[in-house]
């Protein structure tokens, strides 16, 4: 049950995001446990992600379609697309703001970008057919309570004058669908894997592209190294995952959201820790139950409030209830930790075990010894 979690739990690294994509797209509907709340998390770490993004400039070819998809290739018959190499993105966005460093959740991202022949939908001239009407390789997901936005698309073409990209706009509305924030930048391919793919059919019958990363102006203008996507070879195409690292971000993306803080005192002989989990308010008022574990080297614990209790197939809920905006949690009380360092502290909250995970509405809060 427990082979899957005794190397993740130290920091979430891109990599790592990568490996957890197949876990976040199919959660079993029943057996849900310790394993799948590790796994999937994508907060272990936030603070190894913590780096602002570059703006680059959105480029001639946007169009605001208002297209809630997470599947790019869908409602076109174009070969440039259907014959594409499956290529599945994650974008990870934080608020990566000077006084804070965390997940940013309810944050419009919108993608678009080129198909295998190199050209845009919706568009005419700039040196492209005519796709007017046409709407593929477009569309915006919401990030979720861990930050996280995922798409399938293809593998993007080249044109002239640029390396390969995907175009990224992050913005947030407020009550009224007023623009309250907006930025946008670009991701970039790792020129050895893009040239795997373009020897192959549909990008091989083009030429030989004529940019890449090191002579694309857009990629030169500042320090574009945190926007060269992670890549692995998957079964049928590649994955990537990037993080987007944004500031200025309004309060209703950074306030209202579900965090957990803790704090610790005492000392390693004699420690105590106490939390408090946040709420959304969207959420408030509705029933739900808070969920608190921990990993102790090989074997997992849950709190049901009274005691900590080994876990075997049962994730008893620390409290159940209308939720409140916030919780507190009173987790270690006074205990000799010599023993434990090392150990990961888990907390969530959810109607139940299983909407907790589906939703991402968890994560470490705290490391024994560290």
């Amino acid at each position: 049950m427990f082979d899957a979690l005794r190397t993740e739990s130290a920091s979430l690294t891109r990599r790592t995001l990568l490996r957890t994509l197949g876990v976040l797209g199919a959660l079993p509907l029943t057996g849900y446990g310790l394993r799948n709340l590790l796994t999937a998390s994508q907060a272990a770490d936030i603070n190894s992600l913590c780096i602002l993004s570059p703006t680059k400039t959105e480029g001639p070819y946007w169009i605001d379609e208002h297209l809630n998809r997470a599947d790019l290739t869908t409602d076109t018959t174009r070969a440039s697309v259907l014959q594409g190499l499956p290529f599945t993105l994650a974008i990870n966005v934080i608020n990566a703001s000077s006084s804070s460093c965390s997940v940013a959740q309810n944050v419009q991202i919108d993608v678009w970008h080129a198909d295998a022949a190199g050209e845009y939908s919706d568009v005419s001239g700039n040196g492209q057919t005519s796709t007017v009407g046409q709407t593929f390789l477009r569309g915006y997901q919401v990030t979720d309570a861990s930050g996280l936005v995922t798409f399938k698309s293809i593998y993007p073409g080249w044109y002239r004058g640029r390396t390969p990209h995907i175009h990224v706009r992050a913005r947030v509305f407020d009550a009224s669908g007023n623009t309250t924030y907006n930025f946008t930048t670009q991701l970039f391919f790792d020129d050895a894997v893009t040239d795997v793919v373009y020897a192959n059919a549909p990008y091989n019958t083009r030429g030989t592209r004529d940019t890449r990363n090191a002579t694309d102006m857009h990629y030169l203008d500042g320090d574009s190294s945190n926007l060269l996507l992670s890549l692995e070879k998957t079964s049928d195409g590649y994955a990537g995952v990037a993080s987007v690292g944004l500031s200025g971000l309004p309060d209703s993306v950074v306030s209202d959201v579900f965090d957990v803080t803790t704090s610790a005192t005492g000392t390693t002989n004699s420690l105590s820790l106490t939390g408090t989990l946040q709420v959304p308010s969207k959420d408030v008022g509705t029933y739900g139950s808070i969920y608190v574990a921990a990993q102790v080297g090989d074997v997992w614990y849950v709190h049901d409030k009274t005691s900590w209790v080994p876990y075997t197939d049962d994730f008893p809920a620390y409290s159940s209830g209308t939720l409140a905006s916030t919780h507190a949690l009173n987790i270690l009380s006074g205990i000799n930790a010599a023993a434990l360092c090392g150990a990961a502290i888990y907390a969530g909250y959810g109607q139940n075990v299983q909407d907790m995970l589906q939703k991402n509405q968890y994560k470490k809060v705290y490391t024994v010894c560290q």
